[in-house]
């Protein structure tokens, strides 16, 4: 509740606003516009660094056009957004969003940094701002527009079927009953999470794959093991963000960066070969076993070795371009490029640079050596690596994966830190860095331009099915992932454990499936074959999910 002085002064301002028609609008558009800075936005206007998707001081002069200057258009969904405002010796100005004017008049008592609440003028998509008028003459006036963040919504709101998102948790429900360990579901929509849901539990068997007598309840703030989802929300917003700062141009070749990596044709492989996967590597070498097929030289529990190994060791399969194969060699690499780069361990750098600016606690590598409990996580297989006793090598520590990367190459050739699996986060967390490729910020935290990320996710000439590390829904060759009615425009990931992303620019839709499919018994089929049970129910395999969503838009 604000303090009586506070809401004097509020009051004050917007009796000073105006006296013309335009103030009804502008009070019936939010009955409190202007109110003091928070003590983390005015440190951000402090700073003297560009922050939000729109930092602008105006009025400019730099056009010659005379309907250009002091007038930008910004993302923002409808029912939502702020303007942060740095007065700096101005005493009044007018501004107009979406066509509505706002003239706006601030006594001194307030103080120099004001935020505006202009969720009653703003729309789903881009949004109009202009400057119109500003006093005294030669004052300058500073405006950010923050990133749009996720924020509570309801089915309604987004135009959704309330009834067919019921049928989502009668089917996950249901197979949690017929043996699936559990998932948590986020759907966003316009910016608004209108679904958030835990189903099952986040452990339910032991090592022997029986149920156990107090299996633990899934929480909508349980961590999982994001597996193969780590490649974009790890290395690839790694990656994007140091083409975005400079340091990095994917179209020059990887020896630019890693003078050793040299030698039958490394030369002629470009970082862009690694992010489409077609620089000819074969999917993965298991480094962790002895026997791995490349024989013992191949054998590596150390990191710094198994760096090495992928760096000057590792064997083409096939020639360079054509059609990705998808490959965790190609990520590996793109992890010990971000290392050279940065002159940080992968997780320091996305901790540091990405994850803790953006206010992400519970996004991070190797948890329980982070603070995290094992209560907090989603467990995963449930005998070490050994697919049930088939697999043995002798780093396997067994018992219940959980904590721990489930990835053999990740956990025990690179300690948990790689560029191709290896990161933990929740659903909420996951949805809160799929945003950054809508918007490429959040909040006050740019990341990388429209430019970039337009850069990774179109699809790639030569596989149409992938971007720049991102899969693609165009065409419909992946609807076993995206469902049958994504738009062409939509891309995501996957990951082995059972995580699924989705992210829709045209319907503004973001989905986050979160399962620990693989933390159940494993069957034998036929001789030499064998499945994890969650593997085949409808949760596990996403293309369900995803198509009910999208029918519940209708």
């Amino acid at each position: 509740m604000p303090t009586p002085v506070k809401a004097l002064l509020v009051a004050s301002v917007l009796l000073t606003l105006s006296s013309c028609a335009a103030l009804q609008h502008w009070l019936a558009v939010s009955p409190v516009p202007v109110a003091r800075q928070g003590e983390a936005q005015q440190l951000a206007l402090q700073s003297g660094t560009a922050v939000g998707q729109l930092d602008v001081r105006w009025p400019e002069t730099n056009s010659k056009r005379a309907l250009v200057n002091n007038r930008r258009s910004f993302t923002a969904y409808r029912q939502q957004g702020q303007l942060l405002v740095d007065l700096g010796s101005t005493q009044s100005f007018t501004l107009s969003i979406n066509g509505t004017v706002l003239p706006i008049s601030a006594p001194a008592a307030l103080g120099r940094y004001l935020t505006l609440d202009i969720s009653k003028v703003t729309r789903d998509g881009i949004n109009q701002l202009e400057l119109l008028d500003i006093q005294p003459l030669g004052a300058q006036l500073r405006i950010v527009v923050p990133y749009p963040q996720l924020i509570q919504g309801t089915v309604e709101d987004a135009g959704m079927s309330a009834g067919i998102l019921s049928q989502l948790d009668e089917l996950i429900s249901r197979e949690v009953a017929q043996g699936f360990p559990g998932a948590v579901l986020l759907i966003a929509k316009d910016g608004k999470i209108v679904k958030h849901s835990a189903y099952g539990y986040a452990s339910r068997y032991d090592t022997t794959g029986k149920a156990l007598a107090q299996p633990e309840p899934m929480q909508l703030d349980t961590l999982f093991d994001l597996a193969s989802n780590s490649k974009m929300y790890a290395t690839n917003y790694a990656i994007m963000q140091l083409v975005q700062r400079g340091q990095l141009d994917i179209n020059l070749p990887l020896q630019h960066y890693l003078p050793e990596y040299q030698g039958d044709g490394r030369e002629q492989r470009l970082v862009r070969d690694l992010l489409q996967h077609n620089a000819g590597y074969e999917p993965e070498v298991h480094f962790h076993k002895p026997d791995n097929h490349l024989g013992a030289a191949f054998y590596s529990t150390d990191r710094a070795r198994s760096m090495q190994l992928i760096a000057t060791q590792v064997p083409f399969v096939r020639e360079r371009g054509g059609k990705a194969v998808y490959s965790d060699i190609d990520y590996m690499l793109l992890g010990l490029l971000i290392e050279r780069i940065s002159g940080m361990a992968q997780d320091d750098y996305l901790e540091q640079q990405l994850y803790r600016p953006m206010g992400l606690n519970h996004t991070l590598f190797n948890p329980l050596r982070k603070g995290i409990a094992v209560t907090q996580i989603a467990a995963t297989e449930l005998n070490g690596n050994s697919r049930g006793g088939r697999v043995q090598f002798p780093a396997d520590q067994g018992g219940v994966v959980r904590g721990t990367v489930h990835d053999e190459k990740a956990r025990y050739a690179f300690d948990g830190v790689a560029g191709h699996a290896g990161l933990f986060s929740t659903a909420f967390e996951t949805a809160s860095l799929a945003m950054l490729a809508l918007h490429g910020g959040y909040d006050l935290t740019p990341v990388f331009s429209q430019g970039i990320i337009q850069q990774f996710v179109r699809p790639s000439v030569s596989d149409h099915t992938v971007g720049l590390g991102w899969r693609t829904a165009v065409q419909g060759e992946l609807n076993w992932h995206f469902g049958p009615y994504a738009s062409a425009y939509a891309f995501g990931h996957t990951g082995w454990t059972g995580t699924a992303t989705l992210i829709d620019p045209y319907y503004g839709l973001i989905v986050v499936l979160l399962t620990n499919k693989k933390h159940s018994p494993i069957l034998a089929e036929g001789e030499d074959s064998y499945y994890f049970a969650g593997d085949r129910f409808e949760t596990g395999m996403y293309g369900s999910i995803m198509s009910k969503i999208y029918q519940a838009m209708q």
